[in-house]
């Protein structure tokens, strides 16, 4: 009987969109801090700063995000551009955890990525930047000094599916452009990742909302396109860790495991609601990323605990879905 109704009340949560374009309203406010690390040679130092540049544009333009709020860092050769803030050593980079951890609120969101050349020693990974480089532990670490309602890492470099065990963590979310710290060779996932920012085909489901996971569906399958189009065996492998056990999915696999579900709730674009209520979004938000938390968890529970804790949030969503729309 609980299954039929379950039915119903998914079609009544899912058929309520809500359209008026806008920035996310899940996060109080979010921050984007960007690092590019060392080229080595001019063309490799150009091809960095072209997608610092381009992410910072992304997230400045289209994406909503407040200038002040998106912090780029660069090699010195390019810190003299508009778009940079300082030089990617690893003081420079631990000033700026510094800064964000005095900035953030526990409803602020927070966006990492990493753009250049990756290291595996065997042990830990890491971005290659000027003088000494921070390892995934070092990240880790810097991390855990960040007071967020979630944490996203993209790192586009070689070598840094390692970064996965290193980042994995509640509320995180976690991309890398390889499987294994073994995957040495210069990636293209970064191209397609910067692309995916601003590529209205990105938005997979056409709903003008652009997801964490929309972005890395649409990196990994461009990427993987690349690869047959060029007819070279593909010598990287992207995964996505959301639910905190520290072991990344490829995309293929995305729709059996239990990663995912927190990505697919985490937006860098929405469609926002204007209601008399300012409370309603923030609810909708809670109530969405409880039921990805529960989805990823599924393979741990009973069928019928399951089922039955789903069947509760999706009438709770309903019911919230039917107060907003009475707000419109």
């Amino acid at each position: 009987m609980w299954r039929v109704a379950l039915s119903k009340t998914t079609r009544i949560a899912l058929g309520l969109i809500l359209i008026c374009i806008a920035s996310p309203a899940n996060a109080q406010e979010r921050y984007a801090l960007v690092i590019g690390g060392l080229g080595g040679a001019p063309d490799q130092t150009s091809r960095i700063a072209s997608h610092l540049e381009d992410t910072y544009n992304a997230f400045t333009g289209p994406l909503g995000f407040a200038r002040d709020n998106v912090i780029v860092l660069a090699e010195r050769a390019l810190t003299a551009s508009d778009y940079v803030t300082g030089e990617s050593t690893a003081d420079g980079i631990r000033a700026q955890f510094a800064e964000l951890s005095g900035r953030l609120t526990p409803e602020d969101e927070v966006y990492i990525l990493l753009f250049g050349h990756g290291s595996y020693d065997g042990r830990q990974p890491a971005l290659n930047i000027p003088r000494r480089d921070l390892t995934g532990s070092d990240y880790a670490a810097l991390s855990d000094e960040l007071t967020a309602a979630r944490i996203v890492w993209i790192c586009t470099m070689s070598s840094s599916g390692p970064f996965i065990q290193a980042l994995s963590g509640t509320n995180r979310i976690v991309i890398t452009a390889t499987r294994t710290g073994t995957q040495r060779n210069q990636t293209v996932f970064p191209t397609y990742l910067v692309e995916s920012l601003i590529e209205p085909a990105a938005d997979l489901d056409r709903d003008a909302s652009l997801s964490i996971k929309e972005v890395f569906l649409y990196t990994a399958q461009q990427t993987a396109l690349h690869y047959e189009t060029e007819g070279h065996l593909a010598t990287e492998h992207s995964l996505l860790d959301d639910n905190a056990d520290g072991e990344g999915t490829r995309v293929e696999a995305l729709d059996e495991s239990g990663d995912g579900y927190l990505a697919g709730v985490t937006w860098l674009r929405r469609t926002q609601i204007h209601t008399g209520d300012p409370t309603l979004a923030s609810e909708r938000t809670a109530l969405e990323t409880q039921i990805a938390g529960l989805k990823s968890r599924k393979s741990q529970m009973g069928s019928d605990a399951y089922y039955a804790e789903l069947e509760s949030l999706f009438v709770a969503l309903a019911r919230l879905n039917d107060r907003i729309e009475g707000e419109l």
